[in-house]
C-alpha cells in the first residue's frame, strides 16, 4: 500500500540537518502500524508523506520515493491522492471551515463525487458511529476542542479511503470519545482496512495494532511486532513513570482563589450553571469531565479573559471584575488548550521573552526556562513551524517563565511523549513545594492522579463531584452517569499490555 525508499526531507528554511532521515518503510494492504515516538521525532511529517502535503503543500527538499498504492507521490497532487488516503491532521483548526459539523461532514463527501442522494445518509452514520448526532447543526468553531476532535475525525473516516492516516487521534478526546474512535479503527481493521495511527497514548492502540514503527530525531529505531515494542518504549520513556506526588496542601492554607455561583451562556447554550469552588495555596486541582462540559470555559474566568455575567471570580481575597489580563498576569497564568492561540511573536526566543520583558523578570530566568522545557535548539525558529507538542512545550513555558502564583494548564498531555509528562509531573511539584497552586484541566485520568491531590469534576456545566481522586474514582454515580472514566479506561498498563500481547 505504502513504500518509502530512502527519504531524506527537509522543510524549506532549514540550512542544515534532516526533518527525516534515512527512511525505508512499507506499509501492506491490511496492516494497522502504530507509530510512535517523542515529540519533535519526526512522526506528524512521515504522515505528511503519504497523502503527498510533503512536497506539494510544505515545499521544501525531498530526496527518495514514495508510493502509494502504485502511484508516485511527486507526480500526483494532494487532490489526486484523496481518494486513496484519508489524513486526519494532529492540528483539528486545519480541518474545520464550514458554519455547521453537518456541512463538514457532507463537504468532503461532495468533494469525491458522492451522489447527493447518499450524502445524507452516510452523514448520519458517521454522526451515530462516533456519537456526534447531537452536534449536526452547530457551528465547529463553538465545539470544545474533544469535540471538534470527533468531527474531524468524522469528517475523513465517512469518506472510506482504502489508507487511513490518523495523526494523534486520541488529542482531547475523553475516555468515552477515546474508546469509541479505538473500537471503531478494531472494526475498521478487522474489515481490512489499511491504517497508520500516529499517538502518543500508545497502551490503548499497542495491544490492537499489527506492527509498531518507533522514531527518534528523524530516524526510524525500530519496526516490528507490538511485544518486542514494550522494551524500547519504556526505555525511550515514551510510556511515563511519574515521579512521587508532592506533599499535600495544608488543610489551614489561604485561599487563593474563590468562584461563587458562576454562570455562563454562549450562542443561546447555557456553558456553566450556578458553580461555585474554591482552591487553596499549594494546591494542585485537576478539573476533570467530559468534553464539553465546560473545563476550558472555567478557566478562562480565572485571569479575566472571559467576563461573569452572572457570579463572580475571586483571586486572593480580590474580586477578578475590573482587572485586565495583563493585571492578572502575575497572580495567575493560563497555558491554552490550542498553543496557535497563544503565540503572536516570530521566534521561540521572542515569544518566551515577551512575558519576562512585561513583568521585568531577568535573562537568567530565559535561561532556566530554556533548560527546563529543553527547548535550546528551537530558540530562533518561529513556533508556528514547530510540532504540535512543540508547540505545548512552548506555550506552557511561555508562561511558566512568569512565575504566576497560580497556574492553570489546559490539557497539558496532547501530543507529549512520556519523558515530557514525567517532566511537566516534576515541575508542578516542585512548583508546589515553593507554594505556588496548580490547576490542571486534563482527560488523561491517569496523569490527573499522579499530580493532583483533589478532582473537581464537571458535567454539563455544573460541578458534580469535588474531593481526594480515590474517592472521586471510588463513586459509582459519578461512573455510571459517565461524569468520569473507570481506571479501566485509562489505557492499559504495561503488565496488561503484555497479557494482552500475549
Amino acid at each position: 500500500m505504502i513504500a518509502l525508499s530512502d527519504i531524506f526531507y527537509r522543510y524549506p528554511g532549514a540550512a542544515d540537518g534532516w526533518t527525516l532521515e534515512g527512511i525505508n518503510l512499507s506499509i501492506l494492504k491490511g496492516e494497522f502500524v502504530l507509530i510512535c515516538g517523542s515529540s519533535g521525532s519526526g512522526k506528524s511529517t512521515l504522515a505528511y508523506l503519504f497523502n503527498g502535503l510533503v512536497p506539494h503543500f510544505f515545499g521544501g527538499y525531498l530526496r527518495g520515493s514514495v508510493t502509494v498504492d502504485g502511484l508516485d507521490t511527486k507526480q500526483t497532487s494532494v487532490a489526486g491522492l484523496l481518494p486513496k488516503v484519508g489524513l486526519v491532521l494532529q492540528n483539528t483548526d486545519a480541518h474545520l471551515f464550514c458554519s455547521t459539523v453537518e456541512d463538514e461532514i457532507a463537504f468532503g463527501l461532495e468533494s469525491v463525487g458522492l451522489p447527493a442522494a447518499e450524502i445524507p445518509g452516510r452523514v448520519r452514520w458517521i454522526a451515530e458511529t462516533l456519537s456526534i448526532h447531537a452536534l449536526l447543526s452547530r457551528s465547529p468553531q463553538a465545539l470544545s476542542g474533544g469535540e471538534r476532535r470527533l468531527v474531524a475525525i468524522a469528517s475523513v473516516l465517512c469518506l472510506d479511503p482504502p489508507l487511513l492516516v490518523l495523526d494523534e487521534p486520541f488529542a482531547h478526546l475523553d475516555w468515552q470519545g477515546m474508546g469509541q474512535v479505538r473500537d471503531l479503527l478494531i472494526r475498521l481493521h478487522q474489515r481490512g482496512k489499511t491504517l497508520a495511527v500516529i499517538e502518543q497514548r500508545v497502551r490503548a492502540l499497542l495491544p490492537h495494532a499489527s506492527r509498531c514503527v518507533i522514531m527518534e530525531q528523524g530516524k526510524i529505531v525500530f519496526d516490528g511486532a507490538p511485544r518486542r515494542s514494550i522494551a524500547v518504549l519504556q526505555g525511550r520513556h515514551l510510556l511515563p513513570v511519574y515521579p512521587k506526588k508532592a506533599k499535600e496542601a495544608s488543610k489551614d492554607a489561604k485561599t487563593v482563589l474563590t468562584v461563587r455561583n458562576l454562570s455562563c451562556e454562549q450562542d443561546g447554550r447555557r456553558i456553566l450553571q450556578d458553580l461555585s469552588l474554591e482552591v487553596k495555596e499549594g494546591e494542585a486541582v485537576a478539573l476533570v469531565g467530559r468534553n464539553g462540559s465546560g473545563k476550558t470555559t472555567l478557566i478562562r474566568h480565572f485571569n479575566g479573559l472571559r467576563r461573569p455575567k452572572k457570579g463572580s471570580v475571586f483571586l486572593m481575597g480580590s474580586p477578578v471584575k475590573g482587572k485586565s489580563p495583563l493585571q492578572l498576569a502575575s497572580l495567575v497564568g493560563i497555558s491554552f488548550q490550542n498553543p496557535n492561540d497563544q503565540f503572536f511573536k516570530n521566534t521561540v526566543t521572542e515569544e518566551l521573552t515577551a512575558g519576562l520583558k512585561a513583568l521585568r523578570k531577568g535573562e537568567r530566568t530565559l535561561h532556566e526556562i530554556c533548560d527546563l522545557f529543553d527547548l535550546q535548539e528551537l530558540m530562533d525558529r518561529s513556533p508556528y513551524r514547530l510540532s504540535e507538542g512543540q508547540k505545548r512545550r512552548v506555550a506552557l513555558a511561555s508562561v511558566v517563565a512568569m512565575d504566576p502564583r497560580i497556574l492553570v494548564i489546559d490539557e497539558p498531555t496532547v501530543g507529549q511523549d512520556g519523558q515530557f509528562l514525567e517532566a511537566i509531573a516534576g515541575l508542578i511539584g516542585s512548583l508546589r513545594d515553593r507554594g505556588h497552586t496548580v490547576v490542571v484541566v486534563t482527560h488523561d485520568l491517569e496523569f490527573a492522579h499522579a499530580v493532583a491531590d483533589r478532582w473537581i469534576v464537571m458535567q454539563g456545566g455544573k460541578k458534580v463531584g469535588d474531593g481526594r481522586a480515590e474517592e472521586i474514582m471510588a463513586d459509582e454515580e459519578l461512573m455510571r452517569a459517565g461524569a468520569v472514566g473507570a481506571k479501566s479506561g485509562w489505557g492499559l498498563m504495561e503488565n496488561e499490555i503484555h497479557a494482552a500481547l500475549s
